[in-house]
């Protein structure tokens, strides 16, 4: 509950700030889309909000994390229980606010004239990936947060340059050659197009889109995990 007042404030304004953030996202990236690049493909603000949606809670995630120490330290000073569970709370918050972005996606679907579909059933696998991945990398962004606080900005900027080495602003279908099957290893264009297929494509994803960010997940916790408990 505190991390929620801290990230979204107090009072009647609350539910607004936790509203804005995904359209104002989806806003900004639609306007470089249209305007910058000229490019008009079909449903771009639904396809942009598949991408924006799930990226929006990874580098939440990683940006509370870097903090997560710091902002808790009375907390953590005064208090017993279990540290490993810290990580896991601040993707907890972030998430909460994640749910917001959800009424983006469903209004972009109408918007578009997109109906939901039986893939809109492989919705809620994608959105258990994004939790499950961005608990994985709160683990080193709170590490990385104690040992090198100096890093933050650097890791951020990390952060935006991964959303931009993936089908972020375009569909994978539109990156052809060499480029289409090494944007592949980076698990956000998993997760974007795990999204795409469920409300856009309107079919099941493929396997790896599903199997590459689950074993990214799995890897950073089997390093980081024991780490951080030590």
């Amino acid at each position: 509950m505190s991390d929620l007042r801290t990230r979204y404030g107090r009072g009647g304004w609350q539910p607004i700030k936790w509203l804005i953030d995904p359209f104002a996202l989806v806003g900004v990236y639609l306007l470089l889309v249209r305007f910058i690049f000229y490019r008009t493909p079909h449903a771009i603000g639904l396809s942009l909000a598949c991408s924006i949606i799930p990226f929006q809670l990874v580098t939440m995630t990683i940006s509370s994390s870097l903090n997560a120490v710091q902002l808790r330290r009375s907390i953590l000073a005064n208090m017993p229980f279990r540290r490993l569970l810290l990580p896991v709370s601040t993707t907890v918050t972030e998430a909460l606010g994640f749910g917001a972005s959800l009424l983006l996606l469903a209004l972009m679907m109408a918007l578009y004239g997109v109906a939901p579909s039986l893939s809109i059933l492989w919705l809620p696998v994608a959105l258990a990936e994004t939790i499950a991945f961005s608990v994985a990398v709160a683990f080193p962004a709170t590490l990385i947060g104690i040992w090198a606080p100096d890093l933050r900005g650097l890791m951020l900027s990390a952060v935006r340059a991964a959303y931009f080495l993936a089908p972020g602003l375009v569909t994978l279908s539109s990156i052809h050659g060499s480029t289409n099957e090494l944007v592949r290893v980076n698990p956000l264009t998993g997760l974007f197009e795990s999204f795409r297929h469920a409300v856009l494509y309107r079919s099941p994803p493929a396997a790896w889109e599903l199997v590459v960010p689950l074993a990214a997940t799995a890897l950073i916790l089997a390093i980081f995990v024991p780490i951080y408990r030590r």
